[in-house]
């Protein structure tokens, strides 16, 4: 039996969001003018490359910390997925979808649920590095806490695609085998 390959990469996303709000563009407008940013500090984990392909889910593992001034400061994240490339509910788009829990440094429980809307076959850069984001309080079921946009900052691509690596292959085979995936989805436009 062939031993999976597996890829791993680590992603830094960040930027301005609010408590109070539920709408992500106005806490990302009130987090910009108070000057709190959400950073997201990711390593993304998934076992089986394979598997992951196959899967309409695509899900990855999603570990690292979360940091938000006056509620969490690096604190670890867990429960984390991220689903690559999955149907939009309107039809209309594929998502990237990031969710995972963390606790607030007084120990309250918190979940972040973010989307990057990507409107294949021609996402736009801006698509793909914006990530509209809500914090829910006590879980993934819990009310809106706040909301605001992450982004992944372009000058960061060199340390993303440094960081990628695959095991049970080379990797330039993870590397080759995780991008055609990529654009694949990518290109592929949305079915209803």
């Amino acid at each position: 039996m062939v031993a999976p390959i597996g890829f791993e990469f680590r992603e830094r996303m960040a930027g301005p969001l609010s408590g109070g709000v539920d709408d992500p563009q106005l806490g990302a407008q009130r987090g910009r003018s108070a000057g709190t940013n959400f950073v997201a500090n990711l390593h993304v984990s998934i076992a089986d490359l394979a598997a992951c392909v196959r899967d309409p889910q695509h899900a990855a593992r999603l570990t690292g910390t979360a940091t938000f001034p006056g509620l969490a400061t690096a604190q670890p994240i867990h429960d984390g997925q991220l689903l690559l490339y999955v149907p939009d509910p309107s039809g209309r788009a594929k998502l990237m979808r990031y969710r995972f829990g963390f606790r607030s440094d007084a120990g309250i429980e918190y979940f972040l649920d973010g989307a990057k809307v990507l409107h294949t076959p021609r996402a736009s850069t801006r698509e793909q590095v914006t990530l509209y984001t809500r914090v829910l309080e006590g879980g993934p079921d819990g009310p809106v806490w706040g909301a605001g946009v992450l982004v992944f900052r372009l000058r960061d691509i060199g340390p993303f695609v440094w960081s990628m690596r695959a095991t049970g292959a080379s990797r330039l085979h993870g590397l080759r085998t995780f991008f055609e995936f990529a654009w694949r989805e990518l290109a592929t436009p949305v079915t209803a």
